[in-house]
């Protein structure tokens, strides 16, 4: 059960563990984080909303650095390009589970020796980006896959260094779906197989063995586990050394440490750290061995006590005598209430009220009755529409296992540091969710021609009506590149005079004779791409949304099609959400977006990059 009302400081004095960030104050304003105020970010950049406590994270990837003699931070928890440069920049190095992490690292500015890659089944393509890359270490799951990377790198000339996972044999407390190091684990080489699969990796060529790695398990929050793992780990170092003469310099333990989420009390780092390392030393010198490097790989600890996501308040109301709250989330973007039975402590993030608190359920907004997010929370009694709450300790595998069901799209992320706030990702929206679909299952809408309008070539006599709405278009801003009407009419009369041709189409609409509608669409000339063609629409601002555009945009693809068109491509801004509309009506997808493209004399401007194919997908 969360205790809203309970502030920190009496907490701390009750000996309650605290899964808030370092930098979350709850106060008059509500809640603030890093001296931002939750309530003004929601309302600002919507929700729901994950939002990270920048100094915090970076405080435990450094304390992380210094309680490992090497420690990387697993991905996996959270693979934004902006966390995995933060954990670069105090002193960590990556692991990767996929070759979607590596690309993750590489792309975020990571060089390749900084990163490792593990996994239990790992594809043609992720070892060849391994060997192509020159990644620091590749996590060896198993025998065959010795033989498969050690041919792609005798094949590139190049030698890659090697751990061989193993299998501790170690049951952990924690959920069995993400308990890894028990025997029945399907990931690592089983401890009796060990020896021969460490022996082939180092007499394989193109590989260099450099030690072992296992993993017992994720959410431990008992250093015991991890001292019984290197009892384990050394005793198998001390069988390398005597029946195959290897040795092993370096010792990965893998990650799991749990951190706080309502009332879990985890291991501080520092203290686990040190802990594990004497354990260590004990064993090698109790069997006469060189002490290894010792390495670990945390995640969930760097980054799931640094955020909280935000969400608003929908419905409340009352069934089989339990006030559900229903808010603008659920396991689209938190699935571990659901998937592990995760709980979390939960506040109102609003300014307070006074009002006495009551239980409540948590509900998020799926269409599934277990879209629970939590239960038995304590909120104030006159909670309502609009209220924003917030989830402590979900910085770590909620984005990152976050989906798309029901076609709700992943939130924004935001970091929060000293007063100010840095987008990490932007809110996937319904564009982001369409660019897979294929246009041939597509309908084209109805392109009836407005009443009074008519849809046609533009004529040279048009030049000055056009230049008028041009004009008009331009002294809007925010829809078009254009800040300037440049060109006289006698520009407009030239163009106008081939209107209609096999490599492009001028086609205005027209309220009798003035200009109210205009689409330009010019094919490129280049032989690669003449089967594309780019286009470019406006609507005057009286006659939006009376099909205007429809129709335009109808004749401007029937043009396309009868000279042989294939695909049609545009660029529109991300406030222009009538255009965008109006051009996923007609099969447009996103493709792409080009960050502060466009320089604007107010600032800068992303360009989506939209696409259609006309008769079905190539």
């Amino acid at each position: 059960m969360a205790e809203a009302e309970l502030d920190r400081s009496a907490r701390s004095d009750a000996g309650v563990a605290d899964p808030w960030p370092t930098g979350a104050v709850f106060g008059a304003r509500g809640l603030e984080i890093a001296g931002v105020s939750a309530a003004d970010l929601a309302a600002r950049h919507g929700t729901p909303l994950l939002v990270v406590d920048e100094d915090d994270f970076r405080s435990r990837c450094r304390a992380a650095a210094a309680a490992w003699p090497r420690a990387f931070f697993a991905v996996k928890a959270f693979p934004a390009y902006a966390a995995i440069r933060i954990a670069m920049e105090e002193g960590l190095d990556l692991l990767a589970s996929t070759g979607g992490e590596v690309e993750a690292c590489l792309r975020a500015g990571a060089p390749g020796e900084r990163v490792s890659l593990h996994g239990n089944d790992k594809s043609a393509e992720e070892l060849e980006l391994a060997v192509r890359e020159g990644l620091g270490l590749v996590v060896l799951d198993n025998s065959e896959e010795v033989a498969r990377l050690s041919e792609r790198a005798r094949a590139a000339g190049t030698v890659r260094d090697v751990l061989v996972r193993v299998v501790p044999e170690i049951l952990a407390d924690t959920h069995e779906a993400i308990a890894t190091g028990h025997e029945a684990s399907k990931f690592g080489v089983p401890l009796l197989e060990a020896v021969g699969v460490a022996r082939a990796a180092a007499e394989a060529e193109g590989l260099r063995f450099a030690g072992i790695h296992a993993h017992v398990g994720s959410q431990l929050l008992d250093a015991e586990v991890f001292l019984r793992e290197a009892e384990v780990l050394v005793g198998l170092l001390a069988r390398l050394r005597d029946e195959a003469g290897l040795v092993a310099e370096l010792l990965d333990l893998g990650g799991g440490f749990g951190i706080t989420y309502t009332d879990e009390r985890p291991v501080p780092i520092a203290e686990l750290g040190l802990a594990v390392r004497e354990r260590v030393g004990d064993a090698c010198a109790r069997r006469g061995l060189a002490v290894p490097t010792v390495a670990a790989e945390p995640g969930r600890s760097l980054i799931g006590p640094a955020a909280v996501t935000l969400y608003s308040v929908g419905t409340v109301k009352t069934a089989a005598g339990r006030r559900l709250v229903a808010v603008d989330g659920g396991m689209s973007d938190n699935p571990r209430p659901v998937l592990y039975d995760a709980r979390y402590e939960v506040a109102l993030a609003s300014s307070r009220r006074g009002a006495a608190v009551e239980p409540a359920t948590i509900v998020g907004r799926h269409c599934e009755s277990g879209d629970v997010l939590a239960e038995g929370v304590l909120l104030p009694a006159d909670l309502a529409r609009g209220d924003v709450l917030a989830f402590a300790a979900t910085g770590a595998y909620t984005y990152s296992m976050a989906s798309n069901y029901n076609r709700v799209g992943r939130p924004a992320v935001l970091a929060v540091r000293v007063g100010e706030t840095r987008r990490w990702l932007r809110r996937e929206d319904a564009g982001d969710l369409e660019r897979l679909e294929t246009s041939e299952h597509r309908r084209e809408p109805d392109a009836s021609v407005p009443p009074g309008i008519s849809i046609r070539p533009a004529r040279p006599r048009d030049a000055r009506s056009f230049l008028e709405f041009w004009r008009a278009i331009v002294e809007e801003g925010g829809h078009v590149r254009s800040e300037s009407v440049r060109h006289p009419p006698r520009v407009y009369r030239a163009r106008f005079r081939r209107a209609w041709t096999g490599r492009e189409a001028q086609i205005v609409a027209a309220d009798g004779e003035r200009v109210v509608g205009h689409v330009f669409i010019q094919r490129d000339d280049h032989p690669i791409t003449r089967h594309v063609a780019t286009l470019g629409i406006a609507v005057a601002a009286d006659l939006r949304g009376k099909g205007v555009g429809t129709a335009l945009m109808s004749e401007a693809l029937r043009w396309a099609r009868s000279s042989g068109v294939e695909k049609v491509v545009l660029s529109v801004y991300p406030g222009n959400t009538a255009a965008i509309a109006l051009y996923r009506r007609f099969g447009f997808v996103q493709e792409g977006r080009l960050a502060g493209h466009s320089r604007k004399s107010y600032g800068y401007e992303d360009e989506i990059l939209m696409a259609t194919w006309l008769g079905g997908e190539r």
